[in-house]
């Protein structure tokens, strides 16, 4: 009887252990299964097409203007290109005739060129219409301007070059505040809409300039000055020209060279010479713009 007991005692031990077997590898086999349905619903990538790399969208690009400020002794107005960092986006860029009179406001970076609009004058608005900008400034335009006729002549010239260079634009009326002025101080007149005019006679250079541009030129800067066409291109829309006309070499001699252009049916002579270094090293400046006769 005892013996009966004890083999049926050993036999259910047995049996227990086989089901906490079976129950083990059940649960085994689940994580093994659920494992794999997991992996095969992650996303795989394939080796055939890897995936491209994601770049940021740049924020901030740049417009290239032209802008006319005084030279060194106030005689004539000459270009300074400049590259103005703006938003990215078109649609949130402003209008590039606000971005030019805002640019003229900030003064020159070249140390050879001077200021011609006021430090204290704001822009209040530039609207274009049928080729006519209103450009709308506040009162400190004309209350800080220092005044005098070739300072104010500076000022014209400046704003009407740097704003016809525009496609869009041909002539420039000056408002403060809204309202038309007769001069900005006392002298020139500006109470009428101002257009582009090219204007011949000798280009003044002073020496102090010249040597300067040379000094630039031999330290591996603005080196485009070494090439007398392609100052005549840069140069003469100061005088009214504009950029985009066809600029040919004429007659040459050591130092000298002429640069013919048409323009609105007349043919203009550019004369430039080498003030510091005659030969292949050497600066052009512009010596005169004359008119070609027919």
């Amino acid at each position: 009887m005892l013996g009966r007991l004890w083999k049926l005692s050993v036999n259910q031990d047995s049996h227990h252990r086989m089901r906490r077997k079976l129950t083990g590898l059940c649960w085994i086999m689940i994580a093994i299964l659920t494992s794999v349905a997991l992996s095969a619903c992650m996303p795989r990538a394939s080796a055939e097409t890897p995936e491209e790399p994601i770049f940021p969208v740049p924020s901030q690009d740049t417009v290239t203007v032209d802008l006319y400020f005084a030279d060194d002794q106030a005689m004539e107005v000459l270009p300074e290109r400049r590259e103005v960092e703006v938003p990215a986006d078109p649609a949130q860029r402003p209008p590039v005739e606000e971005l030019v009179v805002s640019e003229l406001l900030k003064g020159p970076t070249d140390t050879l060129l001077k200021r011609t609009l006021p430090a204290e004058a704001k822009l209040i608005s530039v609207q274009v219409t049928d080729g006519l900008a209103l450009v709308n400034f506040s009162k400190e335009f004309v209350s800080k301007h220092p005044g005098g006729s070739t300072g104010e002549i500076m000022t014209i010239l400046s704003l009407v070059n740097s704003l016809t260079c525009l496609p869009n634009i041909d002539r420039v009326q000056i408002l403060v505040e809204g309202q038309r002025i007769d001069t900005i101080a006392g002298h020139a007149t500006v109470s009428d809409e101002l257009a582009r005019k090219v204007r011949v006679g000798d280009f003044f250079v002073s020496e102090e300039r010249a040597k300067a541009l040379q000094e630039r030129v031999n330290a591996g800067e603005e080196t485009w000055r070494k090439d007398p066409l392609e100052v005549a291109r840069r140069e003469s829309p100061a005088r009214g020209l504009q950029p985009n006309l066809d600029y040919k070499l004429s007659r040459s001699k050591q130092g000298y060279q002429l640069v013919e252009v048409e323009y609105e049916d007349n043919v203009y002579v550019i004369s430039l010479y080498q003030p510091e270094i005659k030969g292949e090293e050497g600066v052009w400046v512009i010596d005169s713009i004359s008119l070609l006769d027919k």
